[in-house]
């Protein structure tokens, strides 16, 4: 399921559905949404966050549980709005677990069945609210910025291959990774980009600071146009020191 930026002027009835494809094992769900930061950023000024210093479950926190983007994005692409917090956990709890009892949920996990303490499932999927909310809004800023050929985010790179965003910039294309400048980040950029390890040319891991040009919308810190340009200037950087192959 995609969204997509287009110039079709054949809309369905809901003023949003490109097209719906069914190719072999596949079905594809086209709709056209145009996003602006501005709309996200009232959303998220009016949202009410209570995901701080809550409580952390060890058997949560190491648990392959589903994975909490796929209920954010699947939300916004069926809605086309972000999702307050209590929407989220609504419609993630709802689609990968059961209820057991008042305290406790049920998923299965590589063909097992796992129970965990519902509060504690919550307080993980709120501390990563943030973190979703942030990296959709920075996409917005990227494609709305004027500055990129193209701009896109794939959920299957995020997960599985830890790319936050695909940019196209003066003809070539970079995989980047936003992290905040934080201890834990850090010591994941080392662990992943080792001293005698060589990191792709066309990846790039940014480390922000959200003291530094943030936006603050309640209690979320968003990132700014600053953050862009700063991408940007790296972006040269990487260009002018680089051989680069240019795409065909």
């Amino acid at each position: 399921m995609t969204y997509k930026k287009c110039e079709n002027k054949n809309i369905f009835a809901d003023n949003s559905t490109v097209d719906v494809q069914f190719e072999g094992n596949e079905v594809l769900l086209i709709k056209q949404k145009k996003w602006t930061t501005k709309e996200l950023e009232t959303q998220v000024a009016a949202f009410h966050y209570t995901g701080e210093k809550l409580p952390i479950d060890p058997d949560v926190e190491k648990a392959r549980l589903p994975p909490f983007a796929l209920a954010f994005y699947k939300y916004i692409f069926f809605k086309s709005r972000l999702p307050d917090e209590t929407e989220l956990w609504e419609y993630y709890v709802n689609r990968h677990f059961t209820t057991i009892d008042d305290e406790h949920i049920q998923t299965g996990i590589r063909g097992t069945l796992k129970t965990f303490a519902t509060t504690s499932v919550k307080a993980r999927l709120l501390r990563s609210y943030p973190s979703l909310v942030r990296d959709f809004h920075f996409y917005v800023l990227c494609l709305t910025s004027g500055q990129f050929e193209r701009v896109s985010y794939s959920l299957r790179q995020d997960y599985f291959e830890g790319i936050d965003l695909c940019v196209h910039y003066s003809g070539f294309e970079f995989h980047v990774s936003i992290l905040l400048n934080s201890q834990r980040a850090r010591t994941y950029k080392n662990q992943k980009y080792g001293r005698h390890t060589e990191m792709p040319k066309n990846e790039v891991v940014m480390l922000f600071d959200l003291t530094q040009f943030g936006q603050v919308k309640k209690k979320i810190k968003l990132f700014s146009s600053n953050h862009v340009e700063i991408l940007i200037e790296e972006l040269k950087r990487r260009i002018g020191s680089c051989n680069f192959e240019v795409p065909e």
